[in-house]
């Protein structure tokens, strides 16, 4: 059996992270399951040669840089691939958008299933309410492999996503794929809205401030806690600000505030605004807040809190964007680019119940200290050497093993895990940097000579 074999003992207790992701990995991207999502979801494209599950295995070991192009991982799995590469090109450029959600969706709901056999999972931020933050993602500009672009200087955009995190878990819960790059974000609102449960709790930017947003919301009792759009602000309001507390930002006031009407409803939802004590990066010194939360679930002060806590997706972009290979520059075709990201967000998936292992081996405070980059280092720098040494048909059993199973070898795994190496490095305050100098003479310094000047001025 795997977890007996001494060559896999020895990955065990020297690269556990990278084992752990090939076990999650083979769980959450089980070949027979991701046929099957084809099977149900596809609504144009169809199998012949090539299946959805090779496809899927490809392009993930590029985006977790096992493979630095997708021509090099072809070149791996040419056996298994089948078709050729001008082939599977195609068929990347054809993958259905709804295949990618698909896949998005299915990694979530195991992620919940391990992690809570697992245990460690974060609390709820406000008692009985479960909360869900969203927001959108641009995919950054590709080559300019079509050729009506190769004569412009402007960035073909592949297309653009809402996501949705699940702070609890620290997972991607849902996303929404938008082909157009110049699409806005609410273009998918009747879809995300049709995913809103009782007792939800929504925290978004302000681009979703929207009367339909928050009647919808409210209607299907959920909650929300979205900052105010200026196109909201003919709302009447109610009785006289007070200043309710500090918190960690600066002060925050409250206010009652009457919406306008919409569709035959109206809706009085609190107004919280919190003077910041330093402004944000786009100058604001004030951020106002709508929330239909009763005051007897939170006060002002911790529903800012919450809204803050919206920066955690921004964290996770950033994540995905430094420590995976979420956006390929040469993938131009907006299917082939969003299946590219939808793979990122279930390797940040699998990277999620990692954490949730660490937690529960070495303590929550010990798991927040994990740095993505180092995780995916090992991911990148291990995997060949590992699935070479221990081959990739034993790694199926993660498939097949049951959730309670998983998450007991997941935890003894993650008890080797030597914090140290994998913990992120920080950095003091940034100096300010001191105007620079035009130096007309030359546009060189030798940094040689400039250590000598200093060692001699110091030897004075």
């Amino acid at each position: 059996m795997l977890f007996k074999e001494k060559v896999f003992q020895s990955f065990c207790l020297k690269r556990p992270v990278a084992v752990m992701s090939q076990l999650v990995l083979n769980r959450l991207l089980d070949g027979e399951m991701v046929d099957q999502i084809f099977e149900e979801k596809a609504e144009q494209q169809y199998h012949r040669r090539l299946l959805f599950s090779s496809m899927t295995k490809l392009l993930s070991s590029v985006v977790m840089s096992k493979s630095p192009s997708v021509n090099a991982a072809y070149k791996k799995m040419k056996d298994e691939m089948s078709v050729s590469l001008t082939a599977l090109y195609r068929k990347l450029d054809r993958v259905e958008p709804v295949l990618t959600q698909a896949l998005v969706r299915h990694s979530y709901q195991q992620v919940i299933e391990v992690g809570r056999a697992i245990g460690g999972i974060g609390r709820n931020d406000i008692p009985g309410y479960r909360t869900l933050v969203f927001d959108g993602n641009w995919l950054s500009g590709t080559e300019h492999r079509l050729k009506e672009t190769r004569d412009s200087t402007a960035a073909p955009l592949p297309g653009k996503s809402v996501v949705v995190l699940d702070p609890r878990f620290k997972a991607i819960k849902d996303y929404f794929p938008l082909e157009d790059g110049y699409s806005q974000e609410l273009s998918v609102l009747d879809e995300l809205l049709k995913t809103v449960r009782r007792n939800d709790l929504w925290v978004g930017d302000r681009n979703f401030c929207t009367l339909k947003t928050m009647y919808t919301m409210d209607a299907k009792g959920a909650a929300f806690v979205i900052r105010l759009h200026e196109k909201i602000q003919n709302g009447e309001l109610i009785g006289k600000r007070k200043c309710v507390g500090r918190s960690k930002t600066g002060l925050v006031y409250e206010q009652k505030m009457k919406l306008p009407a919409y569709e035959g409803r109206q809706l009085i939802v609190r107004r919280i605004e919190i003077e910041l004590d330093q402004p944000t990066r786009k100058k604001d010194s004030t951020v106002v807040i709508l929330t239909n939360l009763p005051e007897e679930d939170a006060d002002a002060v911790k529903i800012s809190e919450v809204y803050r806590g919206r920066w955690s997706i921004e964290t996770a972009f950033q994540s995905l964007t430094v420590s995976l290979n979420c956006e390929i520059n040469t993938l131009c075709y907006p299917k082939a680019a969003l299946f590219t990201f939808a793979l990122a967000l279930v390797a940040y998936n699998a990277m999620a119940v990692i954490q949730t292992a660490v937690a529960a081996a070495k303590g929550r405070d010990q798991a927040n200290e994990l740095s993505s980059y180092y995780v995916a280092l090992e991911i990148a720098e291990t995997t060949d050497g590992m699935l070479i040494a221990v081959p990739p048909d034993k790694w199926q059993i993660a498939s097949t093993l049951t959730t309670e199973k998983l998450a007991t070898h997941l935890l003894e795994i993650a008890d080797n895990v030597d914090m140290e190496v994998y913990r992120k490095s920080k950095r003091g305050p940034k100096k300010k940097k001191p105007p620079r100098k035009n130096n007309r003479d030359s546009v060189h310094v030798s940094s040689a000579r400039i250590l000598a000047e200093r060692m001699q001025k110091n030897a004075c």
